[in-house]
């Protein structure tokens, strides 16, 4: 069983994060895409984040639901620390140690992957597929060859161009301007309902625990 896994902040999420799922899915005959949001991302400051956790993680299961080949795991969220994604791989194949496992990323994240932790490891334990766009210049990833023993285990994948960004998102929602069809409908009627990135951020949203409890 062959399934993929696409970490994120998803803050928000939006069509450029389904696309490439749904395109590497067909292209490396994945049976399931398991979308990883991250609670507190090692890489970013918590206060970089603009929608709560509990806020983030209902437009990712919004975004998914209508599609039976994507799911949703909280495994990042539960920890309640930041996690590195040679931790959650390993969690996930303890979990599931019949999976062969695809880590899903977009080609200039994989460019920079010397500055992930345990790089080699992280190999060792998934295929990274590096999500390009039409005419990506693969060279931009050869520098990994020489530092990397598990090189081999990196693969191209070449997706439909899409310039859609989360934070190009929160830029137009801060001006006011519309993000309709940039993110799936019902993530938009989430982000219009809690009126989500029309401030500077200094509005998170309720919680995790505050949305759970009855």
């Amino acid at each position: 069983m062959r399934k993929g896994i696409f970490g994120g902040t998803f803050d928000p999420i939006h069509q450029g994060h389904l696309i490439i799922a749904e395109q590497v899915a067909d292209e490396l005959d994945l049976e399931e895409v398991v979308f990883v949001p991250g609670g507190i991302p090692p890489h970013k400051k918590a206060s970089s984040l603009r929608a709560s956790v509990a806020d983030r993680l209902e437009m990712v299961r919004a975004a998914t639901a209508a599609n039976p080949r994507f799911s949703v795991d909280t495994i990042e969220i539960e920890a309640g620390r930041p996690m590195y994604s040679v931790e959650t791989v390993r969690l996930l194949k303890e979990r599931h140690p019949h999976v062969e496992w695809y880590f899903i990323a977009g080609a200039d994240e994989v460019s920079n992957l010397l500055s992930w932790k345990e790089p080699d490891r992280l190999l060792e334990e998934v295929v990274m597929v590096a999500a390009t766009r039409p005419g990506y210049d693969l060279s931009k990833l050869s520098h990994l060859e020489d530092a990397l023993n598990n090189y081999d285990r990196i693969i191209p994948v070449e997706c439909s161009r899409v310039d859609i960004s989360a934070s190009g998102i929160r830029r137009r929602m801060l001006r006011g301007r519309s993000v309709r069809y940039l993110v799936p409908e019902e993530v938009y009627r989430i982000m219009a309902r809690k009126n989500l990135y029309a401030d500077d951020g200094s509005k998170k949203g309720e919680s995790l625990k505050e949305k759970e409890k009855p």
